[in-house]
């Protein structure tokens, strides 16, 4: 038997069910930012639905970038990309100038780039470890081939005789 005296009468019993899907303008917005991403070869891209657990934004989306470089010119494809579609900036960048961790404010969609040592220091994957993984399916977005490792024609960007 449950005490109820001690329960608020406007309080919900038990919580709510969680969405199992992303709302499609959300959806719409990280799939953008997740082909610009993949575009520039970034690396280990997760996208996180945070829906209902922050007030901030709705999904995350966590990405590496290889060195300073590598990181500005991920968030230089996610910004141009955003402004291509919306013909207008992002609500916010920070970040650029270290090159170490860019945060691109997309407004329900939040994009971090790291490199490698920012992204296990701060470890957004392990604090959101609670959020719902989005798939790349889910957003519309092909997933990358894995990388054998080995050098292809493909990683010069033109065909090696």
């Amino acid at each position: 038997m449950t005490d109820t005296a001690h329960q608020a009468p406007d309080e919900p019993s038990e919580a709510a069910p969680a969405s199992t899907e992303l709302d499609p303008i959300v959806a719409g917005i990280a799939q953008l930012a997740v082909q610009a991403i993949l575009d520039r070869k970034g690396e280990d891209v997760a996208v996180l639905d945070v829906t209902g657990r922050t007030s901030i934004c709705d999904a995350l989306v966590l990405v590496t970038g290889s060195h300073a470089r590598h990181v500005n010119a991920l968030a230089e494809g996610v910004v141009k990309a955003w402004k291509a579609s919306r013909d207008a900036p992002p609500i916010g960048v920070e970040g650029t100038e270290s090159g170490r961790w860019v945060l691109i404010d997309l407004g329900d969609v939040i994009v971090h780039i790291f490199d490698g040592p920012m992204r296990g220091y701060y470890d957004l994957d392990g604090l959101w470890m609670d959020a719902r993984s989005v798939g790349f399916d889910e957003i519309g977005v092909e997933a990358p081939e894995q990388d054998d490792g080995e050098w292809d024609d493909d990683d010069y960007g033109f065909e090696v005789e």
